[in-house]
């Protein structure tokens, strides 16, 4: 029971590693797929709006010149356009990354200084009408403030791939320390594994070891009973019933009461070594499947009659009132020798135990398409925690009288059990005891 209990445990905590490694590696795989997506949708997004915000940084520039060489109004409004998409663009940069706030203030303090300066010269271009006159403010504020505004630009965008490559990489290791939780975890449910199976075989091993000494224990046990049995059936049997007929012979011619006595004495306990011998060898042969039933419709009535003649002067010498009732025309499908042993060695058990002045009923009646035999007596009753050993082999009350081996009751149950039937008992102490059993009933 401990072996089973252990193997249980270990399987148990198996199953649950296997289970736990699967769920780390399900987790680690979900947070790793999650954390990677957020971070690549995230960053797309910011790479996106810079890369647009480069875009419409160099569409302003590009905007602002052609309308300082040309003159063009489209081209002015072109420039304002591209100007509030810029501050558009600055505008939602720093709404999707907070972070990045001193970084946005300070383009888009570039771009609007730019922005400012472009229009200065636009307006200045526009009241001459001559792109030359421009130049010189074109060369001293606009250039520098364009490169200004360019190199704060270029700047945010190698901070951002630098900020993008550090999320990445952090990405990376979180998912290189989820695959060494997962394959720490799956070492542990292989070591846990081996070591389960190894003490699964040592243990099984000692215990097949024990299984075969038991068995050969047994083995061993049932050859020797076997050879007794050979030498009770053989070497007892005969000399037994030599005794028993001289014993018979010896009382036909004896007149002497004293003699006569001794030779009772001797064809009793002659009898008794008989009876005990015949349980041995129906024992055995119960046990060998050597038991051969010869199945047919018996009687109830002719069962009950037979037990009556058997017992009925046991009864009155005991001053035991012994009745014998079966139900009119009930039949019985047994072997009638083998139905009679059974209730013989139930009445004779009730005999055993029945005080003076009691009662042992027999019944026999039709229960449904089975017969219910009852044997009942008014003696002292079975303690309740015996009634579960009762059909035990070698089973004896605390009470009962020596000379007897115990085996009665457990070939009552074999036998009934051969027939298909049942067998139980009913008792409390004080108030006797009732053994009962069924058998097929025979049709009409």
């Amino acid at each position: 029971m401990e072996f089973r209990r252990q193997l249980v445990l270990g399987h148990s905590a198996l199953l649950m590693i296997t289970l736990l490694t699967g769920a780390v590696a399900a987790v680690a795989l979900r947070v790793s797929s999650t954390r990677l997506e957020s971070v690549t949708r995230d960053l797309t997004a910011d790479m996106f709006a810079i890369q647009r915000l480069r875009f419409e940084a160099e569409q302003l520039v590009a905007t602002s010149r052609g309308y300082l060489l040309t003159g063009d109004a489209t081209s002015l409004e072109h420039f304002d356009e591209t100007a509030n998409r810029v501050t558009e663009t600055l505008e939602e940069i720093e709404r999707r990354r907070r972070d990045l706030a001193t970084d946005v203030a300070r383009i888009g303090e570039s771009a609007r200084a730019y922005v400012t300066l472009a229009q200065r010269a636009a307006r200045e271009r526009k009241a001459t009408g001559d792109p030359r006159e421009v130049l010189p403010f074109f060369e001293k504020k606009l250039g520098p403030a364009r490169d200004h505004f360019d190199t704060a630009l270029t700047g945010f965008v190698q901070r951002e791939s630098e900020q993008f490559d550090r999320t990445a990489a952090a990405a990376r290791e979180l998912a290189a320390r989820s695959q060494q939780i997962v394959l720490l975890t799956m070492i542990v449910a292989v070591a846990l594994g081996v070591g389960l199976t190894v003490l699964s075989s040592r243990k099984l091993a000692g215990h097949y070891a024990r299984e075969r000494a038991a068995t050969e224990a047994a083995r061993r046990a049932t050859a020797v009973r076997d050879e007794l049995v050979a030498i009770v059936s053989h070497d007892l049997r005969n000399p037994l019933a030599t005794i028993t007929m001289g014993a018979n012979l010896l009382g036909e011619s004896e007149d002497r009461p004293r003699v006569r006595k001794h030779i009772a004495a001797i064809a009793g306990a002659a009898a008794r070594m008989q009876h005990l011998i015949d349980q041995l060898l129906d024992v055995a042969k119960l046990e060998h499947g050597m038991i051969g039933l010869t199945i047919e419709r018996c009687e109830l009535a002719s069962l009950f009659d037979s037990v009556a003649s058997l017992f009925q002067v046991r009864a009155i010498e005991a001053q035991v009132e012994l009745t014998a009732t079966a139900e009119p025309g009930a039949l019985v499908m047994a072997d009638r020798e083998r139905i009679l042993q059974v209730l013989s060695n139930l009445v004779a058990n009730a005999l055993k135990f029945t005080p003076h002045g009691g009662k042992i009923a027999v019944t026999g009646r039709r229960d449904g398409d089975r017969i219910r035999f009852e044997v009942s007596d008014t003696g002292p009753g079975i303690p309740g925690d015996q009634l579960a050993r009762v059909f035990e082999r070698y089973w004896q009350a605390r009470s009962s009288p020596r000379g007897s081996l115990g085996l009665g009751l457990y070939i009552c149950k074999q036998l009934v059990t051969a027939h298909r039937g049942e067998i139980g008992v009913r008792s409390k102490l004080g108030d006797g005891t009732t053994f009962w059993f069924t058998l097929p009933a025979a049709g009409p």
